[in-house]
């Protein structure tokens, strides 16, 4: 299994920063390092080389699989996901040039994607562009995108980057199994002109933050479920400055506005009735946090995640692509 590695933060409480606790311990126990049948496969990406403002996401892994060990398997709902089998895989990047290594993670991510849930933690935005390499790669039929991001991360370049953490959705839609059509932004309200402009051109599906707050999320993930209805495979990629910075202070860009942490849960919890097969969570900025808020919201709406595919395991439904 690739290392876990522990970064240090400076910014939260020293005496938990500093504890070092067993790695089955993590994800609430439920980690099983090195198994070989896992429901969910968990891999860090702890990059932030491509931040186009503040850095501090690289620590993001580390801090939440530190807090994961704090929490119970148990859900809001009573539910429980103490029956999950969780492989944390640690982390896929330890330095270096992180483009050239794109190939090196996109592998590594495709020989789980094809046989079992995964969740990849950032890291800035830009580590999911060969996440979504991996997902195009192990994918026979069409992936639909729900993108739940402040930003539309649609530049084709950003600050002279085509890699910068401003362009992976425009980077995805390259991709022969994604497609604007397929797409659907959520709690977006940050718009780059490159990025309106897109949208506008291929008629890509959008739900601002404003709209969430009028209508409600209930009935926006109600709509998301149908448009979807007819695909095998639905990808969740998720920047937590989607939330409003009263509940994610910890981010580098934080944009005032966003969505509740309750929002989230309610459209991940909905989106039961689609087939789910993977997702990202990034963006989270220890260094920048106050009292580890974004992180243990971070874990919240992971641990919705959680919750999510046990439903699906104990309804012996599919969780992989196909």
């Amino acid at each position: 299994m690739p290392p876990i590695h522990h970064l240090q933060n400076n910014n939260t409480n020293a005496a938990l920063s500093e504890e070092t606790v067993p790695e089955d311990r993590y994800w609430a126990g439920r980690n099983i390092p090195d198994c070989t049948q896992p429901e969910i496969s968990i891999f860090g990406i702890p990059y932030d080389g491509a931040a186009c403002f503040r850095v501090g996401a690289r620590e993001g892994p580390a801090r939440i699989r530190r807090l994961s060990a704090e929490i119970p398997s148990v859900l809001e709902t009573g539910e429980s996901f103490a029956s999950l089998a969780i492989c944390d895989e640690g982390d896929l990047f330890s330095g270096g040039d992180f483009v050239a290594a794109h190939s090196e993670i996109e592998s590594a991510v495709s020989k789980r994607l094809g046989h079992v849930f995964s969740l990849i933690l950032g890291g800035d935005h830009s580590v999911v562009i060969p996440v979504h390499q991996a997902v195009n790669r192990c994918a026979s039929e069409d992936v639909g995108m729900i993108f739940i991001d402040a930003h539309a991360d649609l530049s084709d370049t950003f600050q002279g980057s085509a890699y910068s953490n401003a362009c992976p959705l425009r980077r995805a839609m390259a991709l022969e199994r994604f497609s604007p059509e397929r797409t659907i932004l959520v709690g977006t309200r940050c718009f780059e002109p490159a990025g309106r402009d897109f949208i506008a051109r291929h008629k890509m599906k959008v739900f601002p933050a404003y709209e969430v707050a009028a209508r409600g999320m209930s009935v926006i993930a109600d709509e998301i479920s149908t448009r979807f209805s007819n695909l095998s495979n639905v990808y969740l990629s998720i920047d937590i400055d989607v939330l409003d910075p009263a509940f994610a202070p910890g981010t580098g860009i934080p944009d005032a506005g966003g969505l509740s942490t309750r929002d989230v849960i309610t459209l991940i919890r909905r989106l039961n009735v689609l087939p789910v097969v993977g997702a990202d969570l990034v963006e989270v900025a220890p260094p920048l946090d106050v009292s580890d808020i974004t992180s243990f919201a971070a874990l919240r709406i992971i641990t919705e995640i959680f919750g999510l595919v046990q439903r699906r395991v104990k309804a012996h439904e599919r969780i992989t692509l196909l």
